[in-house]
């Protein structure tokens, strides 16, 4: 344990020489993110000033239509939707931190309709479901197997759950980190209702100076809670990898993959009762003093899966 401690202090001189970790990631649609605590949770190299913020900002286009012919169910989600986080660490030792996490979060109507219509149009994604429905109109219904009809109304404004995680750095190239979230969401359908807990194993590993790949294995519990309770999971794994390449001086471009299992079981719609596979990637400016500015898009690269369509992400790290 000395060794690992007096290596680790060393990297707080020379983090700004090393390729840098892959951005935090965690679903937005509140159906996924309010029933599991797994993300990709980066390798966090160690802070010579002992504390450190992130602050994220996320919004996103989600479209889902299904009308399953084996079953009188309906699901309907036509939705813009908004999350702004903060994070705050703290290092407890060279082997171990602390992190905070909070968030307000939104749904929304929308004004970007024709924005993401246009970008899915660019890289040639036919979205149908998209096209038979008017613009810029807030709907998310569900009728359920079991005859219930379920309907959500827009919410302006709204605090999410709190995030606590304890992160242990075994090596220069391994971390665990054990999250544990708190339901102090002031409105329902935008949080857990219930604690959760995760545990994420991540791996980094320097390819080139340049180059770093970065991969993490997950596992959660969130107890079943709320209106939709009887077809909930409640036991999760999630996955990621990716690479992050730095081009030149403190520009870096990145890009990366996510898994997580299935949420739901017996809703009938395949993008509930599916697992998600989302990819992420963007651009990255670190400055000489070791903060950063984030730019990316995350995409749902299975349709009829439980990703959202598209996420626009900025983030600012220090």
């Amino acid at each position: 344990m000395k060794s690992a401690v007096a290596v680790l202090s060393l990297l707080a001189w020379g983090a700004p020489l090393l390729a840098q970790s892959l951005p935090f990631h965690r679903p937005l649609n509140p159906l996924s993110a309010t029933r599991s605590a797994l993300a990709h949770q980066p390798y966090e190299s160690y802070a010579p000033a002992r504390r450190a913020f992130t602050v994220l900002f996320e919004y996103g286009n989600a479209i889902e239509y299904e009308i399953p012919t084996t079953a009188p169910t309906r699901y309907l989600l036509d939705a813009e939707f908004m999350r702004a986080s903060v994070s705050w660490r703290r290092e407890l030792a060279p082997h171990a931190f602390l992190s905070l996490r909070g968030e307000i979060g939104g749904s929304y109507a929308g004004f970007a309709d024709g924005f993401f219509v246009w970008y899915h149009d660019l890289i040639n994604f036919d979205q149908p479901e998209r096209a038979a429905r008017p613009s810029n109109v807030f709907a998310t219904e569900l009728d359920l197997p079991d005859g219930r009809h379920i309907a959500r109304q827009p919410t302006k404004l709204t605090l999410g759950d709190v995030e606590a995680t304890v992160g242990f750095r075994h090596s220069l190239t391994q971390q665990t980190a054990v999250t544990v979230t708190l339901p102090t969401a002031t409105t329902g359908h935008f949080g857990r209702g219930v604690p959760g807990a995760a545990v994420v194993h991540t791996l980094r590993v320097p390819l080139r100076p340049t180059m770093t790949f970065e991969g993490s294995i997950g596992a959660g519990l969130t107890p079943k809670h709320g209106d939709l309770a009887d077809y909930q999971r409640a036991l999760f794994v999630s996955g990621a990898t990716g690479l992050r390449w730095r081009l030149w001086g403190g520009e870096s471009i990145y890009g990366y993959f996510f898994y997580h299992s299935p949420r739901y079981r017996g809703t009938t719609f395949p993008s509930l009762d599916r697992r998600e596979l989302t990819g992420d990637f963007g651009w990255i400016s670190r400055r000489r003093d070791g903060s950063e500015w984030r730019v990316g898009f995350s995409e749902d690269l299975a349709p009829g899966d439980a990703g959202i369509d598209l996420i626009l992400k900025v983030g600012r790290s220090w």
